[in-house]
């Protein structure tokens, strides 16, 4: 006769459980991460040449472009990201582009998915430079953005913020202000295409 087989070593049947337990928390976190199960807000989409209502402006976004901008007093070029809007003004009081104004309401999204104002906006009227609009006269702007020595993008994001009207947190008297905010919804936002 043969001799009995030996005694198999006990069967590990944690390790299965164990398993799909760690992948369970591995998937909370990640999902926590993410923002769990909230939805995105929706950010209204916009094309290129037609008028979105900001509230205190009508913009028209044209288009976006890279550009190397004349330095001032000898300095050399810049290159900028530049995004060519129509502006016209929907309140009485005039506004400048830049402080306070258009400046605040316009704003580009970079690769980490937050919302930067540009770095300078520039205005033309009737032929003319400007930095304010007036209430029914259209503006030509420019509103800028630095770009490095290397970037050169294919398409930019462009997100025209919300105004609103009314008083402040801490004051009483009405003035018209923009959301800030990354949460705060905007206008409209627009993909362009970068033409060099």
């Amino acid at each position: 006769m043969f001799p009995p087989p030996p005694p198999q070593p006990p069967r590990r049947r944690f390790v299965l459980p164990a398993g799909i337990g760690a992948g369970a928390v591995l998937l909370a976190v990640a999902l926590w991460a993410a923002g769990g199960f909230a939805e995105t807000p929706k950010q209204p989409a916009a094309a290129a040449g037609r008028p979105v209502n900001q509230g205190r402006y009508q913009v028209t976004v044209q288009g976006a472009r890279l550009e190397t901008v004349k330095g001032v007093a000898g300095r050399p070029g810049e290159r900028y990201i530049v995004v060519r809007m129509r502006v016209v003004l929907k309140g009485d009081e005039t506004s400048s582009l830049t402080y306070g104004g258009l400046r605040e309401g316009v704003a580009a999204r970079t690769r980490a998915g937050t919302w930067l104002s540009p770095d300078e906006v520039r205005g033309f009227a009737a032929g003319a430079k400007t930095g304010s609009v007036q209430p029914g006269l259209p503006v030509d702007a420019a509103a800028m953005w630095r770009a490095g020595p290397a970037d050169a993008p294919q398409r930019f994001t462009v997100g025209l913020r919300k105004w609103e009207y009314g008083p402040g947190f801490t004051d009483a008297s009405y003035q018209w202000r923009a959301g800030k905010e990354d949460g705060d919804a905007m206008a409209g936002v627009l993909t362009l295409p970068v033409a060099r």
